[in-house]
């Protein structure tokens, strides 16, 4: 019976020694069973770490029991630095990372272009309809009645440099956000007449409100009425005075109607094309929204905007991430499910394994008084 078990046996010889190495001691016998094998261990601090465990398994599965190869291999092995993984994996992980990049780089450009293409729609359906309010938003202001009053001549000059800063926007016009700030400073300048004739009837400025829903040309709002569409529930809608006259009179409502295709419908059909249009008009000037009462229309620009995000490098790669993600799980959950119980061999079943073996320290004089630390080892028998 052996004193000492597996790299315990090179141990010893680096206590005799008590210098800082690779030591590997070679146990010549008629078998495994009567204590042949091959044991090695790096003691050091300092220094590199060396690959001496896979120099002990390489030297044994390819020369034993010819000892002289089984220490050659050894040693050409056992030289070789056991570096960090990611000094090896840097070069590839550069390459990775300016692969991704890349990907990034064309995803977003990709994902502008295709928005960029559909703001472009959008624009040739809107850019007639602002013209056309524009033009008209002029005449009514310029028919204004000059006035010595300081309020109404203030109010009458802000109202007309709106209209004029959403001419020269359209003029400009590239895309959603423009159409967006557009409709916004028209409602702004339907609300400065709205509180121009309060001044002029000498009455209180009236709080801002949403446009009419039939027709946002026709200004603020004033009340609310309940109004069922074709193939639609009943819902209460905010419109002006002149629609609730007509709501009252039993007529039809004044409708602002859109034509595309040869087919004129009404604005709000046109969920995709009068987003941004609608986005200006209902702006209440401080980021939030007054509620527009069409749920299929808000329903179908909150699908256009999450097909452009999903467009996006960010959100391709969380759909790629989250579908490794469920591949493994479900791998991991199979792997679970078909093994079966331990069969009794284990990783310490074999002696022909290396193993790992808790450091009896022991000296037999003669060396280092302490020892330095363990970096790598190695013990097979054969």
């Amino acid at each position: 019976m052996r004193a000492w078990d597996g790299e315990e046996i090179a141990d010893q010889l680096y206590d005799r020694v008590g210098v800082e190495g690779v030591y590997a001691v070679l146990v010549d016998a008629t078998s495994e069973s009567a204590g042949r094998g091959f044991h090695a261990v790096q003691r050091a601090d300092k220094g590199p770490t060396y690959h001496v465990g896979d120099a002990v398994d390489q030297a044994v599965d390819c020369c034993a029991p010819d000892y002289e190869s089984m220490l050659e291999r050894f040693i050409e092995r056992a030289q070789v630095v056991d570096k960090p993984f990611y000094v090896d994996a840097a070069p590839y992980a550069g390459t990775a990372a300016g692969v991704f990049g890349l990907w990034c780089g064309i995803s977003t450009l990709g994902a502008r272009r295709a928005r960029r293409q559909d703001e472009k729609s959008h624009l040739n359906v809107v850019k007639p309809l602002l013209n056309e309010e524009i033009i008209a938003l002029s005449q009514q202001v310029s028919a204004l009645p000059t006035t010595s009053d300081a309020q109404q001549s203030k109010l009458s000059k802000d109202v007309l440099d709106t209209v004029e800063k959403a001419r020269h926007r359209l003029d400009e016009a590239k895309g959603d956000a423009d159409v967006e700030a557009v409709t916004a400073l028209l409602g702004s300048a339907r609300y400065g007449l709205v509180c121009l004739d309060a001044v002029r009837a000498g009455e209180p400025i009236p709080e801002p409100t949403a446009p009419c829903f039939f027709d946002p040309r026709h200004g603020p709002s004033t009340t609310e009425v309940d109004w069922r569409p074709e193939e639609g529930a009943m819902r209460p809608v905010s419109v002006c005075a002149a629609c609730k006259q007509r709501d009252e009179a039993g007529e039809k409502p004044e409708i602002r109607m859109v034509k595309g295709w040869q087919i004129e419908r009404p604005y709000w059909e046109y969920a995709e094309d009068l987003a941004a249009y609608v986005d200006g008009y209902w702006s209440r000037g401080d980021g939030s929204q007054w509620w527009f009462p069409d749920s299929d229309f808000r329903r179908r620009g909150d699908e256009m905007r999450s097909r452009w995000r999903s467009r996006r490098a960010g959100a391709r790669f969380r759909r790629f991430s989250s579908s490794i993600g469920n591949s493994v799980g479900e791998w991991s959950t199979s792997s679970s499910s078909s093994s079966g119980s331990d069969d009794g061999g284990g990783w310490y079943g074999s002696s022909n394994r290396r193993g790992s073996w808790s450091s009896r320290t022991r000296s037999s004089g003669g060396g280092s008084s302490r020892r330095s630390s363990r970096r790598s080892g190695g013990s097979r028998g054969f």
